[in-house]
């Protein structure tokens, strides 16, 4: 099991959809199964170094929860 970031899109109470970069974990058949808020930085260093993997965000496929659970946007 492991973990990424990844650009998450919601849906709000007006049902109008927006957009959050998460942390997401993944299953041992690299599922997505949760999602979470990014926890702030301890440092200027790690600060710098988290938004590298942050950047990576935008290189895979935008998932979407739906019935609380992520799946892969495709166009």
């Amino acid at each position: 099991m492991y973990w990424n970031y990844r650009v998450v899109e919601f849906t709000n109470k007006q049902n109008k959809p927006y957009f959050e970069i998460c942390e997401v974990h993944y299953d041992e058949n690299d599922k997505p199964y949760a999602w979470g808020e990014i926890m702030p930085a301890e440092s200027f260093d790690e600060l710098k170094e988290d938004y590298e993997y942050i950047r990576k965000a935008f290189e895979s496929p935008v998932l979407k929860v739906v019935d609380d659970k992520l799946v892969q946007v495709t166009d």
